[in-house]
């Protein structure tokens, strides 16, 4: 039923736009309504220009931005395995100092 309601409505829809174009050509003729068409058509594709020139522009910013990030991320990286090393070494030193006081107590108390 919703179907066939669309279809009616469609076909109403075409009737109406075929009407409003055989007016606008009785009434003003067939070279300005071609002129209002063309203009219409010029507007649109403009407006589709503007779009796709701020969606280059948008893209390269992400772009960048990407770019950026991968290189904090390396950084991060690269700080986070220096870190680590540190962290190993620092572990080691404490197991070293703590086995020498161990050695130390065990040899007091002998």
């Amino acid at each position: 039923m919703l179907n066939r309601d669309a279809k009616i409505l469609y076909k109403m829809e075409d009737h109406s736009l075929l009407m409003a174009i055989t007016a606008l050509v009785g009434g003003l003729g067939l070279k300005q309504v071609w002129d209002i068409i063309k203009k219409k058509m010029d507007i649109n594709a403009n407006k589709e220009a503007r779009t796709d020139g701020f969606q280059i522009q948008v893209i390269e910013q992400l772009k960048e931005k990407i770019g950026d990030l991968e290189k904090k991320i390396d950084s991060l990286i690269t700080e986070n395995t220096h870190l680590r090393e540190k962290l190993a070494r620092m572990e080691e030193r404490l197991l070293i100092n703590a086995k020498k006081k161990v050695n130390r107590r065990n040899n007091a108390t002998k």
